[in-house]
């Protein structure tokens, strides 16, 4: 087969991959690879599609992920602009990474394309990887970025339930004391409290803790209070600390840790992102913009697992992600499949 990259985006946009969903574009991929006749490919038991490019070291590895958010959008390409689910977040930056990895065959470094499953859910896909490969040196997350920024730092998450009990009483009866949802209310309002006391001396919101509360239930009578009330807090860390620091300064009580997900940054002057820098300069004619993320990505796992640089690149507009108007232009697609050719093939001299 011809490696066609506008050809191979527009056939994985038009396969609806949502999270969980992924069987079919995890054989699409896994073909068209396979089609190219390089390296060696498989799938593993989460459907992530694994390129082995090159053996050496430094072992760089290049991931995206090719799920998406529920939602079908209409798969359009004018000459110009190509639309549909995925275009921003993340398709075409996995399409670009794929494509940059079958360039780089000839480098002297060791080199992996990943292609996972599940990043937009719970991220079984990146843990699956980390279960049954090495550790990498470098890792490139294909996240949207615009052509001309490189992510270097993420915030972390840790997502707590919070589970508050109490004797429960009919609703007319005068008691003194609290409810369940009272107790809930008033843990709230303690832990928003810690929460500024965190952030006291604190400038930017990157660097700053967020808690908000994403779901919460009590109650199963109309005339009866509530024996038990469940609250979820989504609790954004900054680098400067870890989510096991901010677990004990903020939780107490009766919880459990649904999801952990540590924070990461890569100082501007490593290698990783000093390639990229480069990469894009010789590129453009333009500086690369070193920006911070407040979500989260597989490099969070990756990072929870192994302390390696770590950067986010790739095309679009993050604005648009998950949002119906995802779209994307030609130009910044193809022309950042020849940034990270460039930019790994910088890393790959300076090692």
């Amino acid at each position: 087969m011809k490696v066609d990259p506008v050809d191979f985006l527009m056939g994985l946009l038009r396969i609806y991959s949502p999270s969980t969903k992924e069987s079919e574009a995890s054989n699409y991929i896994y073909k068209y690879i396979r089609s190219v006749g390089l390296g060696s490919v498989e799938q593993d038991r989460a459907n992530n599609v694994v390129f082995r490019v090159k053996e050496g070291q430094p072992m760089i590895y290049l991931i995206g992920h090719m799920d998406t958010v529920p939602g079908e959008l209409p798969v359009l390409f004018d000459g110009r602009t190509i639309y549909g689910r995925g275009a921003v977040d993340a398709k075409s930056a996995l399409s670009a990474l794929l494509h940059a990895s079958i360039n780089l065959r000839d480098i002297p470094c060791g080199l992996k394309f990943i292609a996972v499953t599940d990043e937009e859910r719970l991220s079984e896909g990146m843990k699956e990887v980390l279960k049954h490969e090495e550790r990498p040196d470098y890792a490139v997350f294909g996240e949207p970025t615009g052509y001309s920024n490189v992510a270097v730092s993420y915030k972390g998450r840790l997502l707590a339930r919070l589970i508050f009990r109490a004797k429960p009483y009919h609703s007319s009866s005068p008691v003194p004391e609290k409810t369940a949802f009272e107790m809930m209310i008033d843990s709230i309002m303690e832990l928003q409290n810690k929460v500024r006391e965190v952030n006291e001396n604190v400038n930017t919101f990157f660097d700053s803790v967020t808690a908000q509360v994403v779901k919460c239930s009590c109650g199963d009578s109309t005339n009866r209070t509530p024996a038990e009330a469940l609250a979820y807090v989504d609790i954004r860390v900054p680098p400067r600390l870890s989510t096991y620091e901010v677990e004990k300064l903020l939780l107490k009580g009766e919880y459990s840790i649904e999801d952990r997900l540590e924070p990461f940054s890569t100082p501007p002057s490593n290698k990783l992102p000093r390639a990229f820098f480069r990469g894009i300069y010789r590129l453009t004619k333009s500086k690369a913009n070193f920006v911070k993320k407040l979500g989260t990505c597989d490099g969070n796992v990756l990072r929870t697992y192994y302390d390696v640089p770590i950067v986010a690149y790739g095309p679009g507009d993050s604005k648009l992600s998950h949002t119906d108007e995802e779209r994307i232009t030609l130009d910044e697609y193809m022309t950042s499949i020849n940034i990270i050719e460039q930019s790994i093939r910088e890393l790959c001299k300076q090692d």
